[in-house]
């Protein structure tokens, strides 16, 4: 079933088409933002053992670069989700505006989702030396 069809649906029940599809919008951004903070803290404490072990540890640099972009694209990330929770979307114009918001924030997401693949793939441990 696709938004335009909800909509629809929602505004042959009561005449106000967005407020279902708004609040169906609401709480995915939260849950995003909530996920959001989960992986920002896991990445903060591979950060954190990362840097406790310093250039010993094996592929220091790579997992460096990794954790740090990551980050950085779940703070850009947080706060896009904070500016798509602000708009209303009541105009045609605002909702093309949040449709687009909210595809380059899927974008980001799948991005931090592979870079943190990267992450794990190359791991955190120290070096045999």
């Amino acid at each position: 079933m696709s938004g335009a069809t909800v909509e629809q649906e929602h505004r042959a029940d009561d005449g106000n088409s967005s407020v279902g599809f708004r609040s169906y919008n609401t709480k995915k951004t939260l849950a995003e933002g909530l996920l959001d903070i989960g992986l920002l803290v896991a990445n903060a404490t591979q950060l954190k053992t990362l840097l406790c072990l310093g250039s010993a540890a094996e592929y220091y640099y790579p997992n460096l670069v990794f954790i740090s972009l990551s980050v950085t694209l779940q703070i850009v990330t947080g706060a896009l989700l904070l500016v798509l929770g602000g708009i209303e979307g009541k105009h045609l114009e605002e909702r093309r505006n949040v449709n687009r918001l909210n595809n380059v924030i899927v974008g980001f997401v799948f991005a931090i989702t592979v870079i943190n693949v990267f992450v794990a793939a190359f791991g955190i441990k120290m070096t045999e030396n």
